[in-house]
């Protein structure tokens, strides 16, 4: 973060130095005419308003001495300077972008969408100023949110801090027909490496979630003004053992221990995601209630074990 110099500060530093610095920050950021640059050195104390452009010059060419590539400023760069290379880039190996990885891949099931977001922004900070094209393609794609766009995200994010209701078009998985769904928001959450939309129908005032990937363009973001939120589907479950993930927020212990199994409660968004949780668990979790949710789970797993017996 650059600040305003300080006139005593600066009698103690090479202010050739300190340009160049300021300069090389500068054209990192984006290209800069002759006239940029004097206003910004300027602006931070470090050019007086009567000094000539040489100073300038003489800047550009103390970081062409330091290793940096600077083309010149004509008609193809619209009269200005672009940093084109410079010798101070990031220097990451693959161990240490596997590592990255793994503690990446720790955190992010239990990470709010603004953390998810924070981190995708840090990911591809950095790798701008990574050496190594490979390395830095690897950095990128640690992210849970490289292939989502940056604007759906943002938008859905601020509709479910205000709870708004988001007309949007969205591409049915089945069918790939596109329809437009009015849904008030309620939360993002990444599921399995994948970030759906929670939500109410504004019209059928039932809960849904969507794949963001399949929201293909968001029309609208309105102030809901209906008092309408979603009744989770409660399911009680026995458990002998979480596995590695753990219980998600909507689930709470009620009763139980490590060695005997765990009674827990779960509230889920909607029926739909009751019946894939309580299906991931596997043959360690039993249904206890209620008896039509146990009834609809036993049907499943019947047609499912047809299906695989032939």
């Amino acid at each position: 973060m650059l600040k305003i110099a300080d006139k005593e500060e600066l009698s103690q530093l090479s202010l050739t130095g300190l340009r160049s610095l300021i300069l090389l920050e500068l054209l990192i950021k984006e290209p800069r005419s002759l006239e940029d640059i004097r206003k910004e050195f300027i602006k931070y104390s470090i050019m007086e308003d009567s000094n000539s452009d040489d100073i300038l010059r003489i800047d550009i060419n103390t970081l062409k001495l330091m290793g940096c590539e600077i083309s010149r400023a004509d008609h193809r760069t619209n009269n200005k300077f672009v940093l084109l290379k410079h010798p101070f880039k990031i220097n990451l190996e693959e161990d240490e972008i596997s590592t990255l990885k793994r503690a990446y891949n720790k955190l992010k099931e239990k990470a709010d969408v603004t953390t998810l977001i924070r981190f995708d922004n840090l990911f591809k900070k950095i790798s701008e100023h990574v050496s190594d094209d490979k390395i830095k393609e690897q950095l990128a794609g640690i992210s849970a949110l490289k292939n989502y766009q940056s604007d759906i995200i943002n938008n859905l994010k601020l509709a479910c801090h205000k709870k708004y209701t988001v007309s949007f078009v969205y591409r049915e998985p089945i069918n790939k027909k596109e329809n437009t769904k009015d849904i008030i928001a309620d939360k993002i959450v990444l599921q399995n490496d994948k970030l759906y939309f929670y939500g109410v129908d504004k019209n059928s005032k039932q809960p849904f979630y969507f794949n963001i990937k399949r929201i293909l363009k968001i029309l609208s973001l309105n102030e809901n003004n209906d008092n309408i939120t979603a009744n989770p589907t409660t399911v009680k479950f026995y458990i002998k053992e979480f596995g590695y993930s753990g219980l998600e927020d909507c689930e709470t212990i009620l009763s139980g221990d490590i060695p005997e199994g765990f009674v827990v409660e779960g509230n889920y968004h909607n029926e739909f995601y009751a019946t894939q949780r309580i299906l991931s668990f596997g043959p360690k979790c039993k249904v206890l209630e209620p008896e039509s949710f146990k009834n609809k789970i036993i049907e499943i797993l019947k047609k499912m074990k047809d299906v695989y017996n032939g």
